[in-house]
């Protein structure tokens, strides 16, 4: 296999990957064999129908989707794993050549993760607590800086380079949440957007604005982890899920892949409280 990796703009890598025929071939037979078995032909038993009259009778472009289809997924992880590729989305394919007999050469755009220059956040929280106290009139009580208040005052002096293909991403999954709430609540979309006075263009845009600002965010808490030394320890992760008080499920993020999963939201609120407690000792 031939793989030639690309820096790209905006934290995204490039993969120019080439898949010897006899790979190709192999599995094409492999997934030919597949829908043999699974064809009920007239006159033949299940699966027992000769190769060349279920080809004769198969969609040649559905199959040939299915060997591309199983070839990513075979080799696309290899890929990953022999350059030290860490994805933070999923690949943008481009199939450049493909037939049975011949190579298969694709293009995979990737995103990565960003290049995150993080200011001095201390100092910052301290500007930000100092002009807090300027605007508390007289008489009134002094409001705690939320963690959101930190976060984007952070926010706003740190520098990204991110890929639209992780903020795209985050804008479905966000809209895909949004939209099965509504659906949930027995509301139509296109009623609501309308009385609201908004297209689903402003939809997807607040959307888009959001995600970004959630990927941005996710990255200065993991900057601040790694710089303060927040990591979570084996009791704080299993403190965290005995507290959701599901026995079932604590079983299953302490005994699954799922744990590294609850190391981060551990660290992450961490990290929260850490920039709160930062606001608090300047009062």
């Amino acid at each position: 296999m031939k793989i030639e990796v690309t820096k790209q703009p905006n934290s995204e890598l490039k993969i120019d990957a080439t898949i010897e025929s006899e790979k190709v071939a192999a599995m094409y037979e492999k997934i030919v064999d597949q829908i043999v078995s699974e064809t009920e032909i007239k006159g033949f038993r299940k699966g027992k129908a000769p190769k060349n009259v279920v080809l004769e009778k198969a969609d040649a472009s559905k199959i040939h989707g299915e060997v591309i289809s199983a070839l990513l997924k075979e080799y696309y992880p290899q890929i990953l794993k022999e350059k030290s590729i860490f994805p933070y989305s999923s690949p943008k394919v481009e199939v450049k050549e493909f037939e049975v007999g011949k190579d298969f050469i694709f293009e995979a755009t990737v995103a990565v993760k960003p290049e995150t220059k993080i200011p001095d956040y201390e100092k910052i929280i301290k500007k930000l607590t100092k002009e807090s106290k300027k605007e508390v009139k007289e008489g009134e009580e002094e409001k705690e800086l939320t963690t959101e208040q930190i976060v984007d005052a952070v926010l706003a002096e740190t520098k990204f380079e991110l890929s639209e293909l992780m903020i795209n991403e985050e804008t479905d999954r966000l809209l895909e949440r949004f939209i099965s709430q509504i659906r949930t609540l027995n509301l139509n979309v296109d009623q609501l957007l309308k009385a609201q006075g908004k297209t689903y263009e402003d939809l997807l845009k607040d959307h888009k604005e959001i995600a970004e600002k959630n990927i941005k965010s996710e990255f200065i808490l993991m900057e601040i982890i790694k710089d303060q030394k927040l990591d979570a320890t084996e009791e704080e992760i299993a403190e965290f899920v005995q507290n959701l008080g599901d026995e079932t499920l604590t079983n299953r993020l302490l005994t699954t892949d799922e744990k590294w999963y609850v190391k981060g939201i551990v660290e992450k609120n961490k990290a929260l409280e850490y920039l709160k407690n930062l606001g608090k000792e300047e009062k």
